[in-house]
């Protein structure tokens, strides 16, 4: 049976449940059914679901999927895709984890890649604009918090990433915590400090809920939030 049908890629259509194969794909799907091969054995064979082993049965051949339903599921929701996709910083694939989780909407990755694909242009072209602002050794510590899923068990859980990163070296240091309270900044930095050794001369960050009351932004002057410490840093 290899000898005479040879394997040929599948192509990802991002239809949740269904993925749309190569013509090849098909055929040979439909000789292994002629062979009394069941869906289950067949979507075994083909590394495809067995929702789509029964759907290509049922068609009786190879025929172009309608994409647009799936698409139109998540263009109500573009401006939550735009805002999750900063979040994460570009991973679509946590992107669609929110969506199944926070929205009820499942749909497959190539989906929502395709869905998203204009807003990463878009951030692709700010950090190509963005001039890297250099400063002296010990000056600068940035942090930031970012999250992602993992998986434990059968489970996926969200974590939440807290992102030290020295402004001259651009070493990085980071924490993991279950939330992003004012508990977790501050943890997150305690732990900074001891892990490079020592305290830099400013904090840059974002204006964080947990961390800022109020902020007035100044001519000139970024919408982050710059804080003096207390003794600067040595090294790095």
């Amino acid at each position: 049976m290899e000898e005479v049908f040879a394997q040929a890629p599948g192509v990802e259509a991002g239809l949740g449940s269904e993925t749309m194969l190569a013509p090849q794909e098909v055929q040979r799907m439909l000789a292994l059914r002629a062979l009394g091969w069941g869906a289950k054995r067949i979507s075994a064979e083909l590394g495809c679901s067995r929702n789509t082993v029964r759907e290509y049965l049922r068609r009786g051949g190879w025929k172009a999927m309608d994409v647009s339903r799936r698409a139109s599921v998540v263009e109500p929701h573009r401006e939550w895709l735009a805002e999750r996709l900063r979040r994460h910083r570009g991973n679509a694939d946590v992107v669609r984890q929110d969506l199944q989780r926070e929205l009820g909407i499942a749909v497959s990755l190539r989906t929502v890649q395709r869905a998203v694909e204009p807003l990463r242009r878009a951030l692709r072209a700010e950090a190509l604009a963005t001039v890297r602002f250099e400063t002296a050794p010990g000056q600068q510590l940035q942090i930031d918090f970012g999250s992602t899923g993992v998986t434990i068990g059968e489970e996926v859980q969200r974590v939440h990433l807290f992102v030290a990163t020295l402004g001259y070296s651009r070493r990085c240091y980071v924490g993991v915590f279950l939330h992003e309270r004012q508990s977790a900044w501050l943890q997150g930095l305690e732990d900074t400090f001891h892990h490079f050794g020592g305290v830099p001369h400013e904090l840059l960050l974002d204006n964080a809920k947990a961390l800022v009351d109020d902020h007035t932004v100044r001519p000139g002057r970024s919408s982050s939030t710059t804080a003096s410490t207390r003794s600067a840093a040595t090294g790095t």
